[in-house]
């Protein structure tokens, strides 16, 4: 088994806001002018939504499917489709398995069946109540089992450390200040 932790010094007290986003705009910035210095491939995605109420329908320009999301009664929903907050959870695990995919082709790993789990705390008091505060999520737990062909702990390590690095959706949590947790175990092919 091989788990990374990335708990964040920014703390969510009364201050935590504020330093979180000093802190974000000092990355932000960096990433700006670094990008503005050097021409960086991309792939440029539109998302189109629309519906009533809570429900939507979203769908992918030039793209032949379609999916549809709700929320939780408690926030006025039906319930008929997963939630917004559900899809991100999701996102991550799948982002997870695709970009695994991409650093095993450039590892030389083979891999085999992915099982993933992701458990997120979302707070309700902003959302639901329009408390005043931050409504990120608390903490996300990511758990892996992978079948790859190595039995190398140190480049399964690496492998690991690979694609939390380059998954954009692990990014994407990690800097925002949500205490993150992984826990990845390889099981062999």
């Amino acid at each position: 088994m091989f788990q990374t932790r990335l708990i964040p010094s920014l703390t969510r007290g009364a201050a935590a806001p504020r330093q979180r986003q000093q802190a974000l705009s000092a990355v932000r910035m960096f990433s700006v002018s670094a990008l503005s210095r050097q021409k960086v491939a991309s792939i440029p995605i539109v998302i189109n939504g629309t519906g009533t109420g809570t429900t939507q329908t979203v769908s992918v320009p030039g793209k032949p499917y379609t999916f549809s999301t709700d929320t939780y009664p408690t926030l006025g929903g039906q319930d008929s489709a997963p939630s917004p907050v559900a899809y991100s959870l999701a996102s991550l695990g799948s982002c997870n398995q695709v970009t695994g995919g991409v650093v095993a082709r450039d590892h030389g790993i083979k891999l085999g069946e992915w099982n993933v789990s992701v458990e997120g705390d979302l707070p309700i008091g902003v959302l639901v109540h329009g408390e005043q505060g931050d409504p990120n999520w608390l903490s996300i737990k990511l758990k892996v089992r992978v079948q790859t062909d190595t039995t190398d702990e140190k480049k399964f390590g690496y492998f690991v450390q690979e694609v939390e690095r380059r998954c954009p959706i692990t990014q994407l949590f990690k800097l925002s200040g949500v205490r993150y947790e992984s826990e990845w175990v390889n099981e062999g092919l």
